[in-house]
């Protein structure tokens, strides 16, 4: 067909633009309604997109494009101010969500100490995308949990890249031990930072300078766009991903004195990046999980809510805060992140994860995102519930 992409992109758009109208009356958030639109569309529900593999080169585009806009809004002064927040709190709350996650599955499920792992994985990171934007809606960014909250999910933001990297070593992917496999790792991210730095100190800013002279903003978009796929198939020929470069290109970009304008060029097509990574991540689902698996569904979605709740509540204990700010940090970030979709799917391609148990986990982080905005809204009054019942001091 001549214009299958054409159509294809009328028919996204077209559904999401009239589910958003519906989730808008309905006072649902619109990320919710990006995956119910990828749920329409899925290949498990209508017969239009038939080719599942067409599906995850969408979902790829997304994710590239997405993480180019992570890298390009992480600031080095932004996080120099709450750099004890980011680098103990963050820390400590995905490392105790690993272990803690990973314990417990071994305990319960007896999986392979590797697939427990993995499950930690996923369950370590948390929705930027949902928790900022309610943040912002409700101006609650300032408040004592938003900074803690912020700062959490900087870290975790970093730690997308090694747990991205980490999970072929844990699946014992290639031919070389462990040790090996790390260590090789190991030298292509140093020759990737090494290439990174040079084309940050010198061949970037003076290519895009040479760009500014034309004094146009579509030609400097147009560059943009030539740096994030460049630098993205450059990590994928080194052997790493192109999520990685995207990231990559965002950070170098951010670094240059072209990094506000690069923002304000790309600010308006966030949006339709965060919108086609949602949707083609509801596109993956398939909803007669929720027939088969109900109880499983029930299950592990109130082990997601505690096991995340704590983590983050000892991630905040571990500052010394008070128990009101712990409470509201710790519900507040207990949902999946988008990027562990990101990281189921390679988990699938390296047998850490089976079908079912993947259909099972997008069905979940579908829930748990749904809750997210009221738990986020009504952070603050948790304190006060869960004070009534344990009698929580305010301070300590």
């Amino acid at each position: 067909m001549q214009h299958h992409i054409l159509l294809n992109l009328f028919a996204i758009f077209g559904v999401a633009t009239a589910v958003i109208i519906i989730c808008k009356f309905l006072k649902i958030r619109y990320i919710i309604g990006y995956l119910i639109t990828g749920v329409l569309l899925s290949p498990n529900t209508s017969q239009y997109f038939a080719d599942m593999e067409e599906v995850e080169v969408y979902a790829e585009i997304g994710i590239i494009l997405l993480l180019f806009t992570v890298g390009l809004e992480f600031s080095f002064s932004n996080l120099k101010r709450i750099k004890n927040y980011v680098l103990i709190g963050g820390a400590s709350q995905v490392f105790f969500t690993i272990f803690l996650t990973a314990g417990l599955i071994w305990l319960l499920m007896r999986p392979s100490v590797e697939e427990s792992l993995f499950w930690g994985f996923l369950y370590a990171l948390s929705s930027t995308a949902i928790v900022v934007k309610v943040l912002q809606d409700s101006n609650k960014i300032n408040t004592p949990h938003g900074k803690f909250i912020l700062a959490v999910l900087l870290f975790q933001d970093i730690m997308i890249v090694p747990l991205m990297l980490f999970t072929p070593i844990l699946a014992g992917a290639g031919d070389s031990s462990p040790m090996e496999a790390l260590l090789w790792l190991l030298g292509k991210l140093v020759l990737m930072g090494g290439i990174a730095y040079l084309l940050a100190r010198f061949i970037i800013p003076y290519f895009l300078k040479t760009v500014m002279k034309i004094q146009s903003q579509e030609v400097f978009l147009i560059a943009l766009v030539f740096i994030v796929t460049g630098i993205a198939l450059l990590t994928e020929k080194l052997g790493l991903s192109l999520a990685l470069g995207a990231f990559i290109a965002g950070l170098i970009i951010a670094e240059t004195d072209y990094n506000r304008m690069a923002i304000s060029c790309f600010l308006p097509f966030r949006y339709v990046f965060m919108s086609f990574f949602f949707i083609s991540m509801g596109m993956l689902l398939n909803y007669r999980i929720f027939v088969t698996d109900l109880g499983w569904i029930i299950f592990w979605f109130f082990f997601a809510l505690v096991v995340k709740a704590i983590a983050g509540i000892l991630a905040v204990k571990v500052m010394k805060l008070d128990w009101k700010t712990a409470l509201a940090v710790g519900f507040s970030i207990a949902q999946i992140g988008e990027f562990s979709f990101v990281l189921a799917q390679s988990g699938l391609k390296y047998e850490l994860i089976s079908q079912n148990n993947y259909q099972i986990f997008l069905a979940v982080s579908i829930l748990l995102m749904s809750l997210t905005p009221f738990i986020v809204n009504n952070a603050e009054r948790i304190h006060t519930v869960f004070g009534r019942m344990f009698k929580l001091q305010t301070h300590g």
